[in-house]
C-alpha cells in the first residue's frame, strides 16, 4: 500500500483511492450529447455492426474529503475544496454474477425467479491535483503524477 491516498465521495458513496489503482463504480453514465438518440420511424433489417472500441476518456472528482502523503494531511469538513482527483474512464462495461431473487407462496403455487446483473465502469485514478490560486486566476498544480511503469 502506498503513503499517497485520498478519499472521494461519489455516487453516494466513499471510496479509497491511490494512484495508478482502478476502481468500480455502478450506475455509472456518460450523457452524449454529441449523438442523436431521436427513434426513426422506418424499420432497418440490416445488421450495421462496428466495432470501434472507445478510448479512455478523463473524469474529474470534485467531492474530495481526505487527502494524505508522505509528509501532510489534509482532512474535508466534509470535503476539501482546492483537490481534485482524476481518472481515466477505461473502456467496456463490466458485469457482476447474477443475482437471483426467488419469490414464493407457501400451498399457493407461486413462484416467481426474476436474475438481475449490475453493471459497472472501471476508472484508473490517474493524479491527483490541486488548485493553486494566483492573484486573479486559478492553476492546477499537479500533486501526483501517474507513474509509467
Amino acid at each position: 500500500m502506498t503513503n499517497i491516498y485520498s478519499i472521494i465521495e461519489s455516487f453516494g458513496r466513499q471510496f479509497w483511492v491511490e494512484p495508478d489503482k482502478f476502481q468500480d463504480f455502478y450506475n455509472f453514465k456518460i450523457a452524449n450529447s454529441s449523438k442523436n438518440l431521436a427513434k426513426t420511424t422506418t424499420r432497418n433489417f440490416k445488421s450495421d455492426y462496428s466495432h470501434n472500441p472507445e478510448k479512455a476518456k478523463v473524469v474529474l472528482f470534485n467531492r474530495v474529503m481526505f487527502y494524505s502523503d508522505e509528509n501532510n494531511v489534509y482532512l474535508g469538513k466534509p470535503i476539501l475544496n482546492d483537490f481534485r482527483i482524476e481518472g481515466s474512464l477505461l473502456p467496456g462495461v463490466r458485469k457482476k454474477s447474477k443475482l437471483v431473487v426467488f419469490k414464493m407462496r407457501a400451498k399457493k403455487a407461486y413462484r416467481r425467479k426474476i436474475g438481475y446483473r449490475m453493471t459497472s465502469r472501471r476508472v484508473r485514478f490517474d493524479n491527483v491535483l490541486r488548485i493553486m490560486s494566483s492573484k486573479n486566476r486559478y492553476d492546477l498544480q499537479v500533486l501526483v503524477k501517474e507513474s509509467k511503469a
